[in-house]
């Protein structure tokens, strides 16, 4: 093939004039097949392996059901219409669901065929319009799923918000005294008549005494606590239950049962709101009331039946969510119920996990929840407690007394044991959701946003002054909290937009971007992680996007009750986008931006991320005779050259000869949301050896390889023979450009 041929054959020039004299260009809703530049076989077409796409999903901080899968969608016709063919696809039927305002979430038992990372890829191509036709499922779970070749004819699917496997989160368990170097705690059998309030340690840490002088005692607040169950059989505890819910089935809990499946929820509920009547322990809000809501039995029960509990919670009058539990797994299903409950005005306090060292835990990590730490009796961080940027305040998580299900025995004598020792961040937990409940007490219309802020203004500074990230604002002061005036309800809200900095420009509309890491850093200190979803339309907070954009709301990554002020945003892509199979990048690309929060107010800031692409072929040991090109392919336009240049990049001079160089770098405004596959062309002459060099977004990588006879080396493998570029990503076509 002659270079004059492959301008016949490709019509490069013609194509680029075309498209440079369009002004109202309308952009294609996916990524334009390559066009060969030899003749190949018509059978070896790029292709997708679902499970593989899948598998770059799933967060592996935490396990996974293998037979079920998270569904997110609008609550409207487009919305139930898209759960139906995703139902079609992959599953056999809905298991539970929820609705969060304009927000539906779905669990999905799978068909028994397919495993989770089959079926979230399958979905993913779903959304993006990529399936046609539907493919057949595997034979059997495990067997290799089907390859498919993405189709570029379909939108996008309107109304599917995001798919995710449906996680375990760890259930909460006490730290053992042996990891904490105590052997033994006195006293060690109770007499369920004997006054223990001498041993509750952390109420004076907190003056709980002064707050209750005051009187202040949780009187008409409700207290859900998302747990194990709470024994309401237990002496302290009877008659301070409202009738609460097992959500697995949705099944009634009564008031005056017990059901409580492994002593956790007993205890939590005991230091919220143990009886104050000279017998056994006391809670810091013993007026309150407790909402068992089961979430572990004894297992975790799933995310979506985790949002159940939640919007059940709110309807039957919680006004504050004690979560002592929380696991790494980042999970929108999670974050869509606790912006809900923010949304409705409940307050959600959350234990920061018992890891030590820093690790971001969910749901304490979420933007508007109290993360609570833990500290001991000398008033230090508690050895376990995790630290973090993220945390908000303390509460005592060492040595606190409080009661167990009536059924606990004492090991050894086999007497009954009312009341035990815990440590934790499960215990610091239930005291400050305590303290919110007397705050609530004393400011009925309190928001979230203030509870939050008036615990922080007024705890007692621990380990190094001011913030730090081993106890947060400091260890929580009840008779402090209850003094101080109420902050100003002036909490921000931020909405995000994560979108290509090219689309505007080209096509009049924002192109969103899916998947995308958001991070949010104030006065050096990063205060939330989130994500984008499968289109990039929503981060599934609550409520949904306001953003107008090229299929309707796009775009969202939503932050609640934040602290007015200056932030960083950071948003950074992945190595690769899950849309296809064939989709490596060089490097993580990054966009940032500074915004102001103001007051009272919701602030919407689109971040822009871009790619940067230089690639240059060179080449040593030719002769006189030595033809050698770089091609570059451009979406919409075909294959370019330094001899024949196309429209969203630039050319350096054509070279030929026994070595040469040739150099193809992107424009700042180019054709995003898309591959730029790579070949070099060796017309003919004496062989040489060629060096590519592909710098993107800061990242250089260099391949090297011998030209053995003429034709076309692909980056990728197009058809036989196979010329894969040695080293080069798999099968990938070329870098995917934001």
């Amino acid at each position: 093939m002659t270079k004059k041929t492959a301008v016949a054959m490709f019509g490069v020039v013609g194509l680029s004039l075309l498209l440079a004299g369009c002004a109202g260009l309308v952009r294609s809703p996916a990524p334009k097949e390559a066009v060969a530049i030899a003749p190949a076989d018509p059978t070896a077409t790029l292709t997708v392996d679902p499970r593989l796409l899948g598998e770059g999903m799933i967060d592996l901080a935490e396990d996974y059901r293998p037979d079920r899968l998270i569904v997110g969608y609008q609550n409207n016709n487009a919305g139930r219409a898209a759960l139906e063919k995703v139902l079609s696809l992959v599953g056999e039927r809905v298991v539970a669901q929820v609705e969060l305002g304009t927000v539906v979430i779905a669990e999905i038992d799978l068909k028994n065929t397919l495993d989770v990372p089959t079926a979230l890829g399958l979905v993913n191509l779903l959304a993006r319009g990529a399936l046609d036709p539907v493919p057949a499922p595997p034979a059997s779970k495990g067997a290799p799923s089907p390859r498919i070749r993405p189709s570029t004819r379909n939108q996008p699917l309107e109304g599917l918000l995001f798919a995710e496997p449906d996680y375990i989160y760890p259930t909460p368990e006490p730290v053992p005294e042996r990891a904490l170097g105590i052997t033994s705690v006195e006293p060690t059998v109770y007499d369920p008549s004997a006054d223990l309030r001498p041993f509750q340690w952390a109420l004076d840490a907190i003056n709980a005494e002064a707050a209750w002088a005051m009187g202040y005692t949780g009187q008409g607040i409700i207290v859900a606590v998302m747990d194990t169950g709470v024994d309401g059989t237990h002496p302290d505890l009877q008659g301070q239950l409202v009738d609460g819910i097992e959500v697995r089935n949705m099944t009634p809990l009564p008031a005056s049962a017990n059901s409580d499946t492994d002593n956790h929820g007993t205890h939590c509920a005991g230091i919220i709101a143990a009886k104050n009547d000279g017998k056994g322990v006391v809670g810091l809000a013993y007026n309150a009331k407790i909402m068992p809501v089961r979430i572990f039995d004894p297992g975790f029960i799933g995310t979506v039946n985790y949002a159940r509990g939640v919007v059940w919670a709110i309807q039957n009058g919680a006004r504050v969510l004690s979560n002592s539990w929380g696991g790494a797994a980042y999970s929108q299903a999670i974050k869509a119920a606790v912006d809900y409950a923010l949304a409705n005005g409940v307050v959600v306090v959350a234990s920061s996990g018992n890891d030590t060292y820093a690790l971001w835990r969910r749901p304490g990590s979420i933007a508007g929840v109290i993360a609570v730490a833990a500290s001991d009796p000398r008033n230090k961080k508690a050895s376990f407690s995790t630290e973090g940027t993220w945390l908000s305040v303390a509460a005592p998580g060492v040595r606190v007394l409080s009661s167990v299900r009536s059924q606990t025995t004492q090991a050894g004598t086999g007497l009954p044991l009312l009341y035990d020792y815990y440590d934790g961040t499960s215990m610091a937990c239930p005291y400050v959701s305590a303290l919110a409940a007397l705050v609530l007490e004393k400011h009925p219309a309190a928001t979230p946003y203030q509870v939050r802020k008036l615990l922080e203004g007024t705890a007692l500074d621990l380990e190094t002054s001011g913030y730090d990230v081993k106890t947060g604002h400091g260890l929580i002061q009840a008779d402090r909290a209850l003094t101080a005036p109420l902050p100003a309800n002036d909490g921000a809200t931020l909405r995000m937009h994560v979108v290509t900095s090219s689309s505007m420009p080209l096509w009049g509309a924002w192109w969103p971007l899916a998947t995308m890491d958001l991070t949010l850093r104030k006065d050096g200190r990063i205060i939330e992680r989130g994500q984008t979803d499968f289109e990039g339309y929503l981060n599934i907070g609550f409520p949904v996007g306001d953003y107008i954009g090229y299929y309707g709301n796009e775009g969202l990554g939503y932050f609640p009750v934040l602290e007015p002020g200056t932030y960083e945003v950071i948003v950074g892509g992945y190595d690769a986008t899950p849309y296809y199979a064939n989709f490596r990048t060089a490097n993580r690309v990054t966009g940032r931006t500074t915004v102001t929060l103001t007051p009272g107010g919701v602030t919407t800031v689109d971040v822009q991320v871009t790619t940067d692409l230089e690639v240059t072929l060179s080449w040593t040991g030719g002769g006189s005779d030595t033809d050698i090109d770089l091609a570059v392919n451009e979406p919409g336009v075909g294959w370019t050259f330094a001899w024949n240049p196309g429209f969203w990049g630039s050319w350096s001079a054509d070279a030929s000869g026994p070595s040469g160089t040739e150099t193809y770098t992107l424009n700042p405004v180019h054709y995003d949301d898309d591959f730029y596959p790579f070949a070099v062309m060796f017309w003919g002459g004496t062989p040489a050896t060629v060096t590519v060099t592909v710098r993107q977004n800061t990242i250089t990588e260099t391949y090297t390889f011998a030209l053995t006879s003429t034709g076309v080396y692909y980056a990728y493998t197009a058809g036989p023979p196979v010329s894969r570029w040695p080293g080069w990503w798999n099968n990938y076509p070329g870098p995917y450009v934001y």
